[in-house]
């Protein structure tokens, strides 16, 4: 449970909250989208094969700034290529 609340913060998640439905822990959380690529392989590394996840969309969020300065960069240097 730790080291995937860990990984949810690395991920500019916040965690709302843990809950438990049978036999299960269920973390339920609000992660930005872009974060959660692939998350399906990480979260099966961190839970021995055992967890999974579900993704529904909550709502729009400003980035960070440092972020923001990242996607702009990188759009920028796209278009300068083409």
């Amino acid at each position: 449970m730790g080291d995937v609340m860990g990984d949810i913060s690395g991920r500019r998640g916040k965690v709302l909250g843990v809950d438990t439905e049978g036999g299960f822990q269920v973390i339920k959380a609000e992660v930005p989208q872009a974060s959660l690529y692939r998350y399906s392989t990480t979260l099966r590394s961190l839970t021995g094969g055992r967890g999974t996840h579900r993704e529904k969309f909550g709502h729009y969020e400003n980035m960070p700034g440092d972020v923001e300065k990242k996607v702009i960069a990188a759009n920028t240097e796209t278009e300068e290529e083409e």
